[in-house]
């Protein structure tokens, strides 16, 4: 059995998600990886396999949420907060 250590490095970045259910979230994305240099938002769909994204400091419809787990598949756009 693998054991993959879990990092607590962080290369953060800010983000509106919109799903495919109408739902808005604005919150921060971690671009920092182990295996892979991510340096763009955009890097997390075309380098990054896994097929979900975890979004923290969640804001979704006025309400504060520490963290979603969200499909890659439900996300119709993503739009990064300069």
């Amino acid at each position: 059995m693998n054991v993959k250590i879990i990092s607590r490095r962080r290369n953060v970045r800010a983000v509106t998600i919109k799903l495919t259910d109408g739902t808005i979230l604005q919150g921060q994305v971690n671009l920092y990886h182990e295996e892979m240099q991510l340096n763009r938002v955009s890097d997390l769909f075309t380098r990054d396999k896994d097929p979900f994204l975890a979004v923290f400091d969640v804001t979704m419809e006025g309400k504060k949420e520490k963290v979603f787990i969200v499909n890659k598949h439900q996300i119709i756009w993503i739009a990064p907060e300069d």
